[in-house]
């Protein structure tokens, strides 16, 4: 070891160089990962949840409802549907990849006064799979939004304004009297209706004052959240293997988010990967000058008996110990860099800002003691191939 030491004294400026190589490596390696990191926290958890919600339900062609006279079934994307039965949200919750699922009732029916076709869906208010596919509280505009009152519900805004009605008005609709008590937008969402109510009242209106028949009156359609676009194709297979009456319907936005993130990563993998190289290359060009300063010097030391192992063993120590030293202060100007960057609140770009991972230290030390033995892997496959004599005799 300490002919190691006097070796890295002797040879200052390629010491100095050659652990500037790795430093500087590890240092950009380092801020890809924190954009990376950061990237993926705002803009790929963005892509991440965008289109990833959607509907299942089983198409039929009759209605669910007990006389001749009414005009009304549940429904889904213009459809009759069966009813289904509650044990199918913990079959499909279990299902690796959703996030959540939730029951819905989606009932439409003709109105005499309204002379057309008006529906209300009965939603689950608690689950994240209600909010992505029907509506949520965040989407009242006037009034108040769905109570434990049996006879209050909400309404589409654009249902309100096309049929001149206000919060507090008595409507005659779905068999009784219905207080409307708000006023939502809920935007573009696939299993929308003109009003909604908890999904227990909307039961008891299509048991008790509708009349309804169903086996049972749980949901007839299954409201789904996938946890990332990335698994949203694979989910929805699962879920049609489970029964192939199954229907699913979505708007396909998880599609072009999917292709953007499986973009940006590739791009960010490759990025770190190109770093590595120069790291390898850099590192390889350094450790192979060296030994070619030294050649006449491992010469003569193989003819005083040293043997292979022995100067391959010190050729790795010299370029394992570049590679820490180089690791030790790339990361900590990375380190300091990100912190500096974050305490003037400055973005990259305007756009980027950055956030140091800690979990990335393991990865950057392994890649840097890797590169070490890489580079050393040369010297030492020219020091077994090459004679003591043919050296000195090459360089005398």
């Amino acid at each position: 070891m300490k002919y190691v030491i006097k070796e890295l004294y002797h040879h200052l400026w390629r010491t100095i160089l050659s652990i500037l190589g790795y430093a500087i490596a590890i240092f950009f390696i380092l801020i890809v990962i924190c954009i990376t990191s950061t990237n993926k926290n705002n803009s790929l958890g963005i892509l991440q949840g965008t289109g990833t919600h959607f509907i299942v339900y089983i198409p039929t062609s009759m209605s669910c409802c007990v006389n001749e006279n009414a005009r009304g079934s549940v429904y889904a994307e213009g459809v009759n549907t069966q009813m289904l039965n509650h044990e199918m949200i913990y079959t499909i919750k279990g299902i690796e990849g959703i996030k959540d699922a939730a029951p819905y009732i989606l009932y439409k029916t003709y109105n005499d006064k309204y002379k057309t076709d008006i529906s209300i869906g009965g939603i689950d208010t608690t689950s994240v799979a209600t909010i992505s596919n029907v509506c949520a509280a965040s989407n009242l505009i006037k009034g108040k939004y769905l109570s434990d009152k049996l006879n209050e519900i909400v309404a589409e805004e654009s249902f309100t304004i096309a049929h001149k009605l206000s919060v507090g008005d008595s409507l005659e609709i779905f068999g009784g009297k219905l207080i409307l008590a708000g006023i939502i937008n809920s935007g573009i969402r696939p299993a929308k209706a003109d009003f909604y109510a908890p999904i227990e009242h909307v039961r008891t209106i299509l048991r008790d004052r509708l009349q309804c028949k169903a086996e049972q009156f749980d949901m007839n359609i299954i409201l789904v959240e996938v946890a990332d676009a990335r698994h949203q194709v694979r989910v929805i297979e699962q879920i049609k293997k489970l029964m192939y009456k199954f229907s699913v319907s979505s708007y396909n936005c998880y599609e072009p988010a999917s292709k953007v993130m499986q973009f940006i990563e590739k791009t960010s993998s490759i990025l770190t990967i190109l770093i590595f190289l120069f790291l390898i290359v850099f590192s390889i060009k350094t450790q192979t000058a060296a030994l070619m300063e030294r050649f006449r010097e491992i010469g003569i030391l193989k003819s005083l008996g040293w043997s292979d192992f022995k100067l391959s063993t010190h050729v790795i120590t010299i370029s394992l110990i570049h590679s820490f030293i180089g690791f030790s202060i790339g990361l900590l100007l990375g380190i300091l860099t990100v912190m500096l960057i974050n305490s003037l609140n400055l973005k990259f770009l305007n756009l980027i800002e950055f956030e140091f991972q800690y979990s990335s230290i393991p990865i950057l030390f392994i890649l840097s003691i890797t590169g070490g033995i890489i580079a050393g892997i040369f010297p030492i496959i020219k020091i077994y191939r090459t004679k003591a004599g043919d050296i000195i005799n090459k360089h005398m």
